[in-house]
């Protein structure tokens, strides 16, 4: 399910980002793309870097100037990725605050691609989602989410100081 919704609005908003790293590498921004899936319960997120601006990031963060996001191998640059996307990253469901299950990583175009999900979900009335990644390395950095829900895309756009945003489901 998570595939189709990223296909359909991946595709032009990677090209818009990716043309705007192209000449202006000074344009911080992630994005995440999450989505309910009522059969499971679940909800499903993928989220977007550029490698190079996260492996600044997990470089000051797990003060190992040694790393390397591409080459370190891959069970290290999981557990400094779910490390740190930990305390960066909060999901409040139904006034409940609920951790994420962290599934892993992958590398393509410039671009790492981070897995995760939360289990256990019934029915959503309302969401509150924080994400302060790389707010600590770039100044002006910013995480765009797109959020969808029984059929209803939300978008959001987080930059400091608006560390979150909720969404009421109607």
């Amino acid at each position: 399910m998570i595939v189709k919704f990223i296909k359909k609005y991946n595709n032009m908003h990677f090209l818009l980002v990716n043309l705007a790293l192209f000449f202006i590498h000074d344009f911080f921004v992630s994005v995440s793309y999450i989505e309910y899936d009522d059969q499971r319960n679940a909800i499903e997120v993928h989220k977007k870097i550029f490698f190079d601006d996260f492996e600044k990031t997990l470089k000051k963060e797990s003060l190992n100037e040694n790393f390397d996001i591409l080459k370190s191998n891959k069970v290290l640059v999981d557990d400094y990725i779910r490390d740190y996307l930990t305390k960066k990253i909060e999901f409040v469901i139904n006034d409940k605050q609920y951790d994420f299950e962290y599934l892993g990583h992958e590398y393509e175009d410039g671009i790492i691609n981070c897995y995760f999900e939360i289990n256990k979900i019934k029915k959503i009335k309302k969401i509150k989602i924080k994400d302060t990644s790389l707010f600590e390395t770039f100044e002006g950095q910013e995480n765009l989410i797109y959020f969808q829900v029984n059929q209803k895309l939300t978008t959001i756009r987080l930059k400091d100081p608006i560390l979150f945003q909720e969404i009421i489901i109607k």
